[in-house]
């Protein structure tokens, strides 16, 4: 789903000074899937060290396997099956997380976020942060191409950051991304200027997510729009071959990769000659794919057939956190009957998150309070918030005027507490959490219909707040996300889902987007959420890891800061 993109990912508070040994970064990690003068500016140098947050629960991947580069096998072919198809692979079109797991090899940016949430050079060599958080000026690297033979410049930021602004696009996650975006002076031919109308704290790392991933100028606009979403160019290790709608997908290798990726064991084309993505849906059967031999890696095993492979021989399991939102239900406050704040509360007591833990997470998640996870923002203040109490659902219903019937369900004025949930079918059925949860509101008095439907549609009816519950999450680990989930300007776009129109929470986030000094940000964001949690717009379900099961014969499968694996080291024994 979204991250369903985007994927969303953490702020670095770069706007004290910076030197060349320390650089004052305060790094969270980041995902989303989303001025005219130039201000003063700080003098600075590469991205450097820095100090991490702390990381949830299951923490950051090692590489899989650390053979040594000299030793590691040339060629062969890596077979993925994952849990969704991709509704693209443009990634400043992409809504969707599914598309960054895919492409995070394949599409370069202008700063890198390591699996130890410290920002790295990447086609940038270094940049300039202005105090006021609305300029930022990158110098690039001279010896990048595009695998179409463009080269990379200050032209190519700036067509790729116009691109995503344009009234004419449709984009993804990238679009928070650029928030309050003004434009790119091309200084030179390889120093790119990005000015912003209104402050963009997080920006720096916001700019190495893979939603500002750059594309190529020459391909992108001698292609049709079939053709971007399908084969979009980048300048990474990996170039995208191909993708057959609901089938695969495959990468080759770049050949003319001259470079060392940020955090790879080698300079130059990655071992592979080629990832082989399937699409497999059914858990079940995703997961019979890796112990047959059909896949050497799978995405999202089901917490049932987890002990087949965590521990077992032949096998590696790997279980990185995810950071940004759990996984949640966002409840439409504009339509009826979560219009009425006493049924979104009454949604929020109801709801046995233990038990859809236990039984649809069981090793793979957390119980989830708050609109980011405990590993992006401490949220123990919100653990005592709504706990799980049919008894109080009841009440808070009964006070409100909403009456059980005859047949158990409630209803006021003549109306039945009747709702909708949007869920997506990725071809394998939906989560089976949202039947959970919809037998447990059916207890307290609530008639809750499923409405299973693919990918697109469910967008297009979130789009336009035409149902009362959609399940997601949001792979955006900087505390910023939640100007995506919940400021009123995202309305009808990624991804306020909720319809949520909150003065107050708008005047929070945006200070938020401001804020340059990490312990009044954090404040802010935590008085948002509070806020949030207030008005029963948000119902948070389970922190979720991240589950990839593979072969022992593989080695060099890494994970970057967004939790996104990365191919350009992955090697495969022979």
């Amino acid at each position: 789903m979204a991250s369903s993109a985007i994927l969303l990912r953490l702020w670095h508070g770069l706007f004290h000074s910076i030197t060349s040994s320390v650089a004052g970064l305060f790094v969270l990690a980041v995902i989303l899937s989303a001025c005219s003068s130039q201000a003063p500016s700080t003098a600075t140098t590469a991205p450097a060290a820095s100090t991490a947050a702390p990381v949830a629960a299951g923490g950051a991947a090692t590489p899989a396997a650390a053979t040594p580069a000299a030793a590691k096998a040339k060629g062969g072919r890596l077979v993925v099956a994952l849990d969704q198809v991709p509704p693209t692979l443009d990634p400043h079109g992409s809504p969707s997380a599914v598309t960054f797991e895919m492409t995070s090899s394949v599409f370069e940016t202008l700063l890198y976020l390591d699996k130890g949430r410290k920002l790295q050079p990447y086609l940038a060599e270094s940049y300039e942060a202005a105090t006021d958080g609305k300029t930022y000026t990158f110098k690039l690297r001279k010896d990048v191409k595009f695998t179409d033979g463009t080269p990379f410049n200050a032209e190519s930021v700036k067509y790729n950051f116009d691109r995503i602004v344009d009234p004419k696009y449709k984009p993804g996650g990238s679009l928070a991304a650029l928030s309050g975006y003004d434009k790119t002076e091309v200084v030179d031919e390889f120093t790119a200027r990005v000015t912003f109308k209104t402050p963009n704290a997080p920006f720096l790392t916001y700019a190495a997510g893979g939603t500002l991933g750059m594309m190529s100028p020459t391909a992108t606009k001698a292609q049709t729009p079939e053709q971007v979403s399908q084969v979009p160019v980048g300048s990474g290790p990996f170039k995208i071959k191909e993708l057959v709608a609901s089938d695969h997908a495959t990468l080759i290798r770049n050949d003319d990769y001259n470079r060392r990726a940020p955090g790879s064991d080698h300079e130059g084309p990655t071992y592979l000659d080629e990832v082989y993505f399937k699409f497999v849906p059914e858990g079940a059967t995703r997961a019979t794919t890796l112990e047959s031999g059909e896949s050497q890696l799978i995405h999202n095993i089901p917490p049932q057939t987890l002990g087949r492979f965590d521990g077992a021989q032949g096998f590696k399991v790997d279980k990185p956190a995810y950071v940004g939102t759990p996984r949640f239900g966002a409840l439409n406050t504009k339509l009826f009957p979560t219009d009425d704040p006493a049924v979104r509360k009454a949604l929020l007591y109801a709801t046995n998150k233990e038990a859809i833990v236990n039984n649809s997470y069981k090793g793979v998640g957390t119980v989830a309070y708050a609109p980011l996870t405990a590993g992006t923002l401490d949220n123990s203040q919100f653990k005592t918030l709504y706990a799980y109490s049919p008894d109080q659902a009841k009440k808070t219903l009964e006070d409100a005027g909403w009456k059980a019937g005859s047949d158990g369900i409630r209803a006021k004025d003549g109306k039945r507490l009747e709702l909708v949930i949007n869920a997506i079918d990725t071809g394998a059925g939906i989560d089976n959490y949202i039947q959970l949860v919809q037998a447990q509101w059916r207890e307290v008095g609530i008639d809750a219909k499923i409405k299973a439907q693919a990918r697109a549609p469910w967008y297009e009816d979130n789009y336009k707040c035409a149902n009362n519950v959609a399940p997601l999450f949001l792979r955006s680990g900087d505390w910023d996300g939640m100007f995506s989930l919940f400021h009123s300007s995202t309305i009808g776009t990624n991804f306020n889902f909720s319809c949520y129109n909150n003065p107050e929470v708008d005047k929070l986030l945006t200070e938020g987007k401001a804020e340059t000094d990490t312990a009044k940000r954090r404040q802010i964001y935590l008085d948002a959420a509070k806020k949030v949690m207030e008005d029963a717009a948000f119902l948070p379900l389970v922190d979720e890891l991240s589950v990839w099961g593979y072969k022992t014969t593989v080695s060099g499968l890494a994970f970057n800061g967004y939790t996104y694996p990365i191919f350009v080291d992955v090697a495969i024994a022979k």
